[in-house]
């Protein structure tokens, strides 16, 4: 006689308790393992899954947290290319002035206009027009435009300096630039430049920067100087006294260069003083804004 074989599975509570039988047969016995393995794999992917859930949630606040500093950069970032921009725009207005100042304003360029976006292709706000590229070429023209008017200036402020605009010596206008009866010979004569009577001894100043090209005697101008001013211009000073300067030295406006005497051709103490301009004689009176 064949007796199924099963298997007993015995629960003791404690040493003076009830003893528990429990009687399984093999297909019972399989079935209940069946469930226990797959009881452990659900239980190993619940974990698993759990593990990669906390993961990805903390991935996420990790991700949430990092796009909040973004949008705060972003809105800085913003800030300062709006900031950029006006005082890139200020800048601009303050060459413009001093290129009109300069006269150079027809040396300036209009910055060139963003290019237009399409609709639709999510192009920039109008406030933040402009890349940073296009903001380096904005400051690099704009370097340039300041390059020219700087140089310009510069021009300008080293031809003032060597133009001649004060007068030599203060005193009393004894003779003109232009015809004349000369007061030695008593004929028609052209007086090439401006006599300024004055005190002997007057100091002489250089009514320019220049250079000294001539500090000696000459024929009817007895103790004489010629200066270059550059630009073409060119000074006589005549009948001196004394000379303070030597040749190839470099003078300022209103440095001492002279004493007023009665050296050479001349009936008294006074300057004789003539303005030469790219080789022609020119009315010394239209260089002296300080005095007559």
């Amino acid at each position: 006689m064949n007796h199924k074989r099963h298997s007993t599975v015995v629960f003791i509570p404690h040493a003076a308790g009830r003893v528990y039988k429990i009687h399984l047969s093999p297909t019972l016995l399989k079935v209940v393992a069946a469930f226990a393995v797959l009881a452990f794999i659900l239980s190993l992917v619940a974990l698993l899954g759990s593990g990669n859930f906390v993961r990805q949630r903390a991935l996420y606040r990790s991700l949430e947290k990092e796009n909040r500093e973004l949008r705060r950069t972003n809105q800085k970032l913003q800030e300062a290319l709006a900031e950029v921009h006006s005082r890139l725009e200020q800048f601009e207005q303050r060459t413009k002035q001093l290129a009109i100042a300069a006269g150079v304003a027809d040396a300036l360029v209009a910055p060139a206009p963003p290019p237009r976006t399409s609709v639709g292709t999510g192009g920039p706000l109008d406030r933040l027009t402009g890349n940073p590229e296009q903001l380096l070429q904005r400051e690099a023209q704009l370097e340039r435009q300041l390059g020219a008017v700087e140089q310009r200036l510069s021009e300008q402020q080293l031809l003032l300096s060597h133009t001649p605009t004060i007068a030599p010596v203060v005193g009393v206008i004894t003779d003109g630039f232009g015809p004349r009866i000369d007061p030695m010979t008593r004929q028609a004569a052209f007086h090439d430049g401006l006599d300024i009577s004055a005190a002997f001894g007057t100091p002489v100043k250089a009514p320019a920067d220049g250079l000294v090209v001539f500090a000696d005697r000459e024929a009817g101008y007895g103790k004489a100087i010629k200066i270059n001013h550059g630009y073409g211009f060119v000074r006589v000073y005549g009948h001196l006294d004394r000379i303070m300067v030597k040749e190839g030295l470099r003078v300022k406006r209103g440095d001492i260069i002279g004493r007023v005497g009665m050296t050479g051709r001349t009936t008294g103490p006074h300057l004789h003083y003539e303005v030469w301009k790219d080789g022609e004689r020119q009315n010394p009176l239209h260089y002296i804004l300080d005095a007559y």
